[in-house]
């Protein structure tokens, strides 16, 4: 079991790392006075004619609870699952109200993405026997892509 909670804990860490620098670019954007402003509005619901920056301030604070991820103790598998959990809501919910279709793709799969690999670590941390380390590595890349292309298509707000 201490095996796979140190796969489990040390795929998760390297996950926080690659997001540390997905999530920059958004994150960044927070440091011109916005963020408390920003943080007392409410989310804005899916509707039509929502514009591309609209969409991804939606995402924006997901994306930053990524950064957040390299904050968790990685030693604690199962505190480093209910992190990744966190954002895994915290994406999907914000996707859901996401109208514009070009934010709506990307954050759509990288809410499919996240929930994907969440999942594998979580039977991960269940069952030790079902180690994949190749399905990890494989998932671990398909979630940083679908994070990059989000990041690339939310790049220009602030």
């Amino acid at each position: 079991m201490t095996s796979t909670r140190l796969i489990a804990a040390g795929s998760l860490a390297a996950l926080a790392l690659l997001f540390t620098g997905c999530a920059a670019g958004t994150a960044a954007d927070t440091t011109k006075g916005e963020a408390s402003a920003e943080a007392s509005k409410p989310e804005p619901k899916a509707e039509a004619g929502q514009t591309k920056d609209e969409a991804c301030e939606i995402v924006k604070s997901s994306m930053e609870e990524l950064t957040g991820l390299t904050t968790v103790d990685m030693s604690d598998a199962a505190a480093a699952l209910a992190a990744f959990e966190t954002v895994k809501t915290s994406l999907t919910e914000a996707s859901g109200q996401i109208s514009n279709e070009e934010v709506s793709v990307v954050a759509t799969g990288a809410a499919d993405a996240v929930t994907a690999y969440s999942e594998l670590i979580s039977a991960i941390t269940t069952d030790p026997a079902s180690v994949d380390m190749t399905k990890i590595s494989e998932q671990a890349a398909t979630l940083q892509t679908s994070m990059t292309d989000l990041v690339g298509v939310c790049s220009t707000i602030g």
